[in-house]
């Protein structure tokens, strides 16, 4: 990959998390698992990474919960939900309007995967 990025990947699926880890450093990105909202706020504020890819349906810390500790931190976070539920709340409606990057339904498909990391990462 020509432009390797630095990508937070939180989800609390460890078979999930493990399997899109290896595929995005196959890919030569470098990437920070956690598998919790509180680690993710944390591990944004220390690596200010290019993009994060966040599960929304976590316990404790939920995805929006995440989202919104991430961009009061930074408002320029760049962040794209991941769900395997369906999507259309109140919560995501207001998400994108603070600037939510985007959405990939689970299970991913790694080309759309791929071209959101293109479009989206700083």
């Amino acid at each position: 990959m020509s432009n390797p990025k630095q990508i937070l990947l939180v989800d609390d699926d460890y078979d999930f998390l493990e399997s899109l880890q290896l595929l995005l450093m196959d890919d030569g990105h470098e990437v920070i698992p956690v598998s919790n909202g509180k680690d993710a706020v944390e591990k944004y504020i220390e690596f200010e990474p290019d993009l994060v890819l966040l599960d929304i349906r976590m316990p404790g810390i939920d995805g929006y919960e995440t989202f919104l500790h991430v961009i009061k931190h930074d408002p320029n976070a760049r962040v794209i939900f991941t769900s395997a539920y369906a999507i259309g709340n109140k919560q995501y409606q207001n998400a994108k309007d603070l600037s939510l990057s985007g959405i990939l339904s689970k299970p991913i498909e790694f080309a759309k995967l791929r071209q959101m990391i293109t479009i989206h990462a700083r």
